[in-house]
């Protein structure tokens, strides 16, 4: 598990960045309407490229080519090495994990983003999840719980690979101690990191696993 703040990239870092991409994601961030959502694209890239090189270190950044599933999953086309993917991006942070032999999911948000949390719960979550939000009469505190558990589920619903196809309310997230149960009998690991005004969440498939999270800096990706 890796994250890297994106507003601490500087300037002059961007087109050495960017520069790791290949010619789709290149071309997607182009697209992008405003600066902030451009750059948590090439930096959620750029970090998911460099840290795989770490992993593989005969292969550089730029030779990884990606697929995705009908649901939007990446893959890894080539070079095969048995990694599974994910990577989540949002104005000012940008995450990515990598695992071996298990599917993995990884998302990362702003708690500090205005939501109608309890409306939202309702609707989407499991009733377990909605009526833990609907105890909390404290906003901040109410929008902090909602985040927690849209985290966690995004990052199983990823790791599922069925992304919202699947549902938000077909498991129910705990928060304390962490953990993840559905009627299915699919096992989860997951954990959950705060990491200054933004919750990263992680998720694997096949139970409890270690997870390890670690701060990038944009001199190392470009020197990788």
């Amino acid at each position: 598990m890796s994250f890297i703040d994106v507003a601490a990239i500087a300037d002059d870092e961007w087109p050495k960045l960017a520069a790791l991409l290949d010619e789709g994601e290149a071309a997607r961030a182009k697209r992008f309407a405003f600066d902030d959502d451009r750059r948590a694209y090439v930096a959620a890239h750029a970090l998911l490229r460099a840290r795989l090189s770490e992993h593989s270190k005969n292969i550089s950044p730029g030779e990884w080519r990606f697929g995705a599933t009908p649901h939007g999953k990446p893959f890894l086309l080539a070079p095969s090495v048995g990694f599974d993917v994910s990577l989540s991006h949002t104005r000012g942070m940008a995450a990515v994990a990598i695992a071996s032999g298990r599917a993995v999911g990884v998302d990362v948000e702003s708690f500090l983003t205005p939501r109608d949390a309890l409306k939202v719960a309702e609707r989407f979550f499991a009733p377990d999840e909605a009526a833990l939000l609907r105890a909390e009469s404290d906003p901040i505190a109410q929008s902090e719980i909602f985040f927690a558990i849209w985290t966690l589920k995004e990052a199983v619903l990823k790791a599922d690979g069925r992304g919202l196809a699947r549902g938000l309310d077909s498991f129910v997230v705990n928060l304390s101690p962490l953990a993840v149960s559905s009627g299915s009998g699919e096992s989860y690991g997951v954990a959950q990191w705060r990491r200054s005004g933004f919750l990263i969440a992680a998720a694997t498939s096949g139970g409890d696993v270690k997870f390890r999270l670690e701060e990038t800096r944009a001199a190392t990706l470009i020197g990788a």
